[in-house]
């Protein structure tokens, strides 16, 4: 009992830790004078409250069988039409208070990518916990990608500050509560869980379609759950639906609510004919937008700064995976020095300025590339499925993305983006608790011990 009360302990104050970590970064945005100027002139800020001021009885009712509030941008979001009534009723045009609640509304949302990351990694509880606050930590820190008048900033502070992204943060908020709802029920803790999760991802459509795409991710959680068994027929879920890793799952989740999505766009644009949703592109397009999105930061690194970056990174990343995969490693004040007297060398040779090493700027980019760098090799190692799992979430959630453009619409993807970074320093973590971190010491005979099969007993058993 004392156990499991520290334990709850500790996972509280991590939450705690988590929101406060949220609030605190984002603060500037709802407090700073000049950023709340900023931010005002907005079209969409004025526009939405124009149309809320003049709004009656008849058009509060219309939203639920038509455009949303702001009528002249033809979407069908009626939860978010209300909720920017409700808060124009509160609020008026005193635009603070409405980026109050969407500051409440970001802290939800931390608290809830802290506990569905504690959910999704496995192994130690005390490890899990660690890069479940990390996962906070990452989401709140992920930049927007170089864009058409977008300044780069992390996409948290600029979704709170500029409130109309309300409707970004509301789907998402609740499509995390069904996410969680529904790994509840896959882990056979709540019988209802199913239940809960499909009307809880009712109420995220109805704050804004980018929930769409959440079938996807219920079927990559059953996967993750369950193991390859969830991808078997519908029809042995039924007959065997009690065990703990469920035949059929992932179709039992994923067809029913695909019909239902299709069925709401068909019903959505029934309602608006005009509404803007996802229009035909040349095929050349796709590619294109995806490498625009996933790779933007890197490529714009790349082809912005001088060469020596990417080589630099290159030789820090094969450095620091020499040294933590060394049986004997060397002491970590030589492995400083070898990057920072490497780096400058490099930066000498390659780009002709050994004082490159000390502009801020420049080692800023040096960073990114080199986590990029570290990241791949540590991908290049997995071999259990649940990292791949989480990328397969990164990499889907990006689909409602290829006919939109916006610095908002990154939301979505920062949180699981930030599941599956801080899965890969779990992974690490993970390797070095059971200690196959290094390489293996041979013995006398020539003999090793086999690191993987040594891993999944320890943390899989």
């Amino acid at each position: 009992m004392a156990q499991d009360a520290s334990m709850r302990g500790r996972v509280i104050a991590g939450a705690v830790f988590a929101v406060a970590f949220a609030l605190s970064i984002t603060a500037v945005g709802v407090f700073h004078p000049a950023v709340l100027e900023h931010y005002s002139d907005s079209p969409d800020s004025v526009g939405i409250t124009q149309w809320a001021e003049r709004a009656t009885a008849d058009e509060v009712v219309r939203w639920w069988t038509g455009t949303w509030i702001q009528a002249d941008s033809y979407y069908y979001r009626p939860l978010s039409s209300h909720l920017f009534y409700l808060q124009y009723r509160l609020f008026g045009w005193n635009f603070q208070g409405h980026v109050f609640i969407s500051w409440l509304i970001h802290g939800a949302i931390t608290l809830c990518v802290y506990l569905l990351a504690l959910r999704l990694l496995p192994g130690s509880r005390r490890i899990a916990r660690w890069t479940a606050m990390l996962a906070a930590v990452l989401f709140n820190l992920r930049l927007t990608p170089e864009g058409p008048h977008w300044p780069v900033a992390p996409v948290s502070f600029a979704v709170v500050a500029w409130w109309p992204a309300q409707t970004d943060q509301t789907s998402l908020l609740f499509s995390l509560l069904a996410i969680l709802a529904l790994d509840r029920w896959l882990q056979g803790e709540d019988r209802r869980g199913l239940f809960k999760a499909a009307l809880l991802w009712v109420i995220a459509l109805l704050f804004k379609e980018m929930a769409v795409i959440l079938p996807a991710i219920a079927g990559l959680l059953a996967l993750h759950r369950h193991g390859l068994p969830a991808l078997r027929p519908m029809r042995e879920f039924q007959r065997d639906a009690e065990t703990t890793r469920a035949p059929g799952s992932a179709w039992v989740i994923v067809a029913p609510s695909l019909a239902f999505a299709l069925g709401f766009l068909v019903f959505r644009s029934a309602l608006i004919p005009h509404g803007w949703g996802m229009e035909p592109q040349p095929l050349s397009f796709y590619p294109r937008k995806m490498l625009f999105l996933l790779a933007s930061r890197p490529y714009t690194l790349l082809v912005s700064y001088q060469a020596w970056l990417p080589v630099a990174a290159v030789f820090i990343t094969t450095l620091l995976y020499l040294w933590v995969r060394l049986p004997k490693r060397p002491s970590v004040v030589w492995l400083i020095m070898a990057i920072i007297i490497g780096s400058g060398l490099l930066a000498e040779l390659v780009s002709g300025n050994f004082a490159l090493v000390t502009i801020p700027t420049q080692l800023g980019a040096l960073g990114t590339l080199t986590l990029l760098a570290l990241g791949l090799a540590v991908l290049a190692h997995v071999r259990e499925p649940w990292p791949w799992i989480l990328l397969g979430m990164a990499l889907v959630i990006h689909l409602p993305l290829l006919w939109v453009w916006g610095p908002h619409y990154f939301y979505w993807p920062a949180a699981f983006w930030a599941f599956f970074n801080a899965g890969l320093w779990h992974y690490v973590f993970l390797r070095a608790d059971a200690g196959t971190l290094r390489w293996p010491q041979r013995d006398r005979s020539g003999d090793s011990p086999d690191e993987l099969d040594s891993l999944s007993k320890r943390l899989y058993k």
